[in-house]
């Protein structure tokens, strides 16, 4: 699930018709005046050994002024980054490890940061983050890390053409399976209750 949480990293990168190219610096610039995001996802994991994909759905909230966020699989798995301890709950509400210090901690913390303070400088020390070169709102991310490597070979992120949210994210295994994300329209500016990153 750490993979799936760089899209944290980008999603309040949002609000604003795309007037200049677009570049990580554009997604700084309008990430900065939104206070809190909340977006609902449907997620399709294609693995060579089903026929079929396996569905989820699951609602990412994000609270600048609290320095939280809530990544939920609906009744299925939670996980919460709140003023920089995460913690993490399974399908029935137990509260699990959230995995001491190995390197997809680590970069799971820098997204996190990024994600609070707008300054996304910090995926670069985990991945190499590059733009379309035909201009539209599109970041592909390669793992620099041996120790991601394993696990994913690359993710590929949409965003809307208002640079609101993120309109899509599909993340590739390294062994060749794939997760796809639909993500819905955002809710902008939303009261969120600091409750909602306590837990379940």
């Amino acid at each position: 699930m750490r993979p799936l949480l760089v899209i944290l990293a980008v999603v309040l990168a949002a609000a604003g018709a795309a007037a200049e190219p677009f570049s990580l610096a554009k997604l700084q610039a309008v990430s900065a005046g939104i206070a809190t995001v909340r977006v609902a996802f449907t997620q399709e994991k294609h693995l060579a050994i089903l026929d079929e994909p396996l569905v989820a759905a699951g609602l990412v909230e994000i609270s600048r002024p609290l320095q939280a966020v809530r990544w939920e699989f609906t009744g299925r798995s939670l996980v919460v980054w709140n003023r920089g301890s995460l913690r993490r709950w399974g399908a029935d509400g137990t509260e699990e490890s959230a995995g001491g210090k190995d390197a997809g901690v680590s970069a799971l913390g820098d997204q996190m940061q990024g994600l609070l303070t707008g300054d996304f400088s910090a995926l670069g020390r985990v991945f190499s983050v590059s733009p379309a070169a035909d201009g539209t709102a599109r970041l592909t991310l390669v793992p620099l890390k041996p120790e991601l490597t394993r696990f994913l070979t690359g993710i590929d992120l949409q965003f809307r053409e208002d640079l609101s949210a993120p309109s899509a994210m599909v993340i590739t295994a390294a062994g060749g399976d794939t997760t796809a994300y639909t993500f819905a329209v955002p809710e902008l500016g939303l009261a969120i209750p600091p409750e909602r990153f306590t837990g379940p």
